[in-house]
């Protein structure tokens, strides 16, 4: 579908910028030949052709790679976001870390290993210390109430976070205006609530359970009660309807052990194809959200091909599970 994308000569710096880095995009084949590459070291050379050449230092061990792969990735967005007239379209990508972050100071751990978006250092270690003043609202906003829940088991604490950060998403995404990354949002919203309740069944646990701590979603509160009330994942299609609902029912065709993640894998991809919208804006939000969402994609491909290689996992596995290129 095509969008309404109204240039903003505001944005005009960032998105020729972004016109620039655009031709860093690598193909499927490029992962494809890396995935093939007989030795280690024949990755190196090859490595240097993508994003992250410029973190790759001489001697770069590869015990380092996943703090390289983060390092490039945090410092790419957030110079970006300091050349945008607004930090949103890459606050939408920083979000999922302050959440992150909180649920390890919930969970007792001292660390936050996620760069900071709205939660700062300062605040989460208040909240470690009891002072709750600082949570985002959307946590607050728990019908299940999250006081009760404070000191409570890992699992509920997840849920919990889970409904406050798609809550916190669909704030963003109504900030932003722009019918492209609203639409954007309302797939990624529906595709996680699919795997939240198909992997809550996995484990044998009460959907209803999962509902209650996860709402309210606004428009999606509806979807998630339905998806909720019934244990079938057979009849999920015609509840989530749309082209989701034809994910599913393509990921349900698959053997039973590959559902899930061949599904999370079809979400993926589709949420890209959408985003590429926002390449045809010459200048604008949705120019720089396009970007970093194809930015974000590229640096999970590398992430996964890189670390599969040195854990040994069979190439056809990392065939399968590699994401759409954004080139």
């Amino acid at each position: 579908m095509a969008y309404r994308l109204t240039n903003r000569m505001q944005w005009g710096f960032v998105s020729g910028r972004i016109s620039v880095l655009e031709n860093r995009f690598v193909s499927r084949e490029f992962f494809l030949n890396l995935i093939s590459q007989e030795k280690l070291a024949d990755l190196m050379p090859n490595l240097q052709e993508t994003f992250l050449r410029e973190f790759l230092a001489p001697g770069t061990a590869w015990a380092d790679f996943s703090a390289l792969v983060d390092k490039c990735f945090y410092d790419t967005v957030l110079s970006i976001r300091g050349d945008c007239p607004s930090p949103l379209p890459a606050n939408l990508f920083l979000l999922a870390g302050d959440y992150l972050n909180l649920k390890h100071v919930l969970t007792g751990k001292g660390i936050y290993p996620f760069m900071a978006c709205y939660l700062a250092p300062e605040t989460l270690a208040e909240i470690s210390q009891g002072d709750h003043s600082g949570l985002p609202r959307t946590l607050r906003e728990a019908e299940a109430g999250f006081s009760a829940e404070t000191g409570a088991d890992s699992r509920t604490i997840d849920i919990i976070l889970d409904g406050a950060y798609l809550r916190h998403l669909l704030a963003l995404s109504d900030e932003s205006g722009s019918e492209l990354v609203k639409t954007y949002s309302a797939e990624r919203i529906r595709g996680a609530l699919v795997m939240i309740f198909w992997r809550a069944l996995k484990q044998g646990q009460s959907l209803k359970r999962f509902c209650q701590y996860l709402l309210p979603l606004e428009d999606f509160t509806a979807a998630a009660l339905e998806l909720s009330a019934s244990a079938n994942p057979e009849v999920w299609p015609s509840l989530i309807g749309g082209e989701m609902g034809d994910l599913l029912n393509d990921a349900l065709n698959l053997p039973g052990d590959e559902q899930i993640s061949g599904f999370e894998l079809m979400v993926i991809n589709l949420l890209v194809r959408i985003a590429k919208e926002g390449k045809a804006q010459t200048a604008g939000p949705e120019r720089v959200f396009s970007f970093l969402e194809g930015f974000h994609n590229e640096i999970q491909n590398l992430r996964l091909v890189v670390n599969g290689r040195l854990s040994g996992i069979n190439p056809d596995v990392l065939r399968q599970r590699l994401r759409e290129s954004y080139a």
